[in-house]
């Protein structure tokens, strides 16, 4: 049986990272352990980003099986603030160390 997509739903705010599976629903809320933030940008440390993302999307692996059987595709739904390119480089980057085949860009 070839792998079906998993939908997520990624939100990076300043201090924390939620992501939800569309499907089923479950939901992740991982507060950074490291600050990924600072004045002038939500991403100015990729790599604690990256592990605050990967810490999220262990907890939603943990609590939804079906996860395993997944291809991952990522949906950027909000940020705290508007990502310039080089930010939203970063964010992608950061997707796909994490597993993250596509990421689709829906920035609120």
């Amino acid at each position: 049986m070839p792998p079906r997509p998993l939908d997520l739903d990624v939100a990076i705010y300043r201090d924390r990272v939620q992501v939800t599976n569309r499907a089923t629903t479950t939901f992740a809320d991982q507060r950074a352990n490291h600050e990924f933030s600072n004045a002038a940008s939500v991403v100015a440390e990729p790599r604690y980003l990256e592990d605050t993302i990967v810490r999220a999307i262990r907890q939603l692996a943990h609590e939804d099986r079906a996860f395993m059987l997944c291809d991952p595709i990522a949906h950027v739904v909000g940020c705290e603030t508007a990502l310039d390119e080089s930010e939203r480089y970063i964010v992608e980057s950061a997707l796909h160390q994490s597993g993250m085949k596509t990421v689709v860009f829906e920035i609120d």
